[in-house]
């Protein structure tokens, strides 16, 4: 819940990689700076949003460099192309193709991509009804995430992806009407991670 914190340790990974040039830790920026870039526009800070997002897509434009067969550098940028509908929407039509591409190369590459597919979801589910865009649709993708994730026992400790996908899938049930399995989940999110505060203090308690 600190995101002072979260912007302070980007700084460092992006001072951390300038010296070692080490390719992991440039995904792993990139990843960070995709979920502040989220957590901006939720806020409605549009031109940090801007700024961080400018970053994110030099960097995943420089890791396809050295990696373009990973499915999850395209997941990314679908993404933030995705973000860029929310900052842009005038262009909605131009980057919603853009970013289904993205997603569609990622899926191509590893039908088994958890990022991938909650990309997929979000797509569905952020993109308006008269674009497209299902919530209903969205359901089954974030769970499809949620179960890759859980698949890889690396994948779901200490690792604020999974909380973001099962966070993802519980306000998706939510808005399409299954409160019990909604209100199962949150409760699981909170046994897995009794600190996360958006959801203990605001998400939960409003559901």
């Amino acid at each position: 819940g600190d995101m002072d914190a979260w912007k302070e340790i980007m700084v460092d990974m992006e001072t951390a990689w300038k010296k070692s040039r080490n390719v992991d830790l440039l995904y792993d920026l990139a990843e960070t700076q995709y979920g502040y870039i989220g957590y901006c526009i939720s806020m409605k800070k549009k031109k940090e949003s801007k700024e961080f997002l400018a970053r994110a897509e030099r960097n995943t434009d420089l890791l396809l460099t050295f990696d373009g067969a990973n499915a999850g550098i395209y997941a990314m940028k679908g993404a933030f192309f995705g973000f860029r509908i929310f900052l842009e929407p005038l262009k909605d039509p131009k980057y919603g193709k853009e970013s289904l591409e993205y997603n569609e190369k990622a899926l191509e590459l590893d039908p088994d991509n958890a990022h991938a597919w909650l990309e997929k979801a979000n797509m569905e589910y952020y993109r308006p009804v008269v674009f497209g865009g299902s919530k209903i649709r969205a359901v089954p993708h974030y769970e499809k995430a949620v179960a890759l994730y859980e698949a890889d026992q690396a994948m779901i400790e200490n690792y604020w992806m999974y909380l973001n996908a099962l966070t993802a899938l519980a306000n998706a049930y939510s808005e399409t009407g299954s409160l019990r399995e909604a209100n199962q989940l949150y409760k699981r999110i909170l046994r897995i991670e009794p600190g996360f505060k958006w959801i203990r203090d605001e998400v939960y308690p409003a559901f």
